[in-house]
């Protein structure tokens, strides 16, 4: 019910920076299986399917509940959010194939903020052991990344540097990875190209231009107290329901101490 009612307070609206337009045209589509312990209590982890996009010139990383959700709202359905629609993950990456810089994009209520970053921030090491994996040999590589050591499985078969959330710099499409601890692990499920190719535009004009230490302060401004962060007339509260509100997502935040980036 919690995550129903900030998806209810979502509309949209659009701020202004100094950028250009991204257009793409995707010829694959990979499925990852992301299995997470966002509460590092819990004895059996969440899951949720996730989607990576790729064309000539950049890929584009996305939730597939928040995939759908964005269907929706092309196509003008102004119903209820239906549970399919419902992510852990408000954000999106893009990565630039031919150059060394991706874009994090997030949405916190009707803003859309985002910030760049160099993409190659992974030191890997190539390893000999090699297995299958649906069909396609895929061979093992390690990294450490903000405060987690990784073990990876890529494919040659596919010559493609990529991978699920920011991983890249692989002589191949990277199918699995998992943190050492089991806490965040991405399972291939599947690949297909894409017939017709999938159309891609983002207007950085309509993007609040950020960094990462401000973008973290305004999603937990937002995410302890929606209601103020948004400030709709149209939405009272009394005082009492409102601290109480406060009180249950202080709650659901301390439950939260367990993302996929440490440092």
């Amino acid at each position: 019910m919690k995550l129903k009612l900030l998806f209810i307070l979502i509309f949209f609206s659009f701020r202004i920076s100094a950028q250009g337009t991204i257009k793409e045209k995707f010829d694959y589509e990979v499925i990852y299986k992301l299995s997470f312990k966002l509460d590092s209590t819990l004895v059996k982890p969440e899951s949720e399917y996730m989607m990576l996009y790729m064309g000539k010139d950049y890929s584009y990383y996305i939730s597939r509940a928040q995939n759908f959700e964005d269907e929706i709202k092309v196509k003008g359905n102004s119903g209820s959010t239906p549970q399919n629609a419902l992510t852990n993950f408000h954000y999106q990456i893009l990565k630039e194939i031919k150059s060394d810089r991706l874009f994090y994009v997030h949405q916190i209520a009707s803003d859309r903020f985002y910030f760049g970053q160099d993409k190659n921030i992974f030191n890997w090491q190539i390893e000999t052991e090699t297995k299958e994996i649906k069909g396609y040999k895929v061979q093992k590589a390690i990294t450490n990344f903000a405060g987690r050591d990784y073990v990876a499985w890529f494919t040659p078969d596919v010559p493609i540097s990529d991978g699920p959330y920011k991983f890249n710099g692989l002589p191949g499409l990277i199918l699995e990875i998992s943190d050492v601890e089991n806490e965040w692990n991405f399972e291939f499920f599947g690949l297909k190209k894409l017939s017709p190719k999938q159309d891609f535009k983002l207007k950085f004009n309509q993007l609040i231009k950020t960094s990462l230490a401000e973008l973290k302060a305004t999603n937990l401004r937002y995410r302890k107290d929606p209601f103020t962060y948004i400030n709709n007339p149209n939405i009272t509260i009394s005082p009492e329901v409102h601290q109480k509100y406060i009180e249950s997502f202080a709650e659901m935040l301390e439950k939260e101490n367990n993302p996929i980036e440490l440092e």
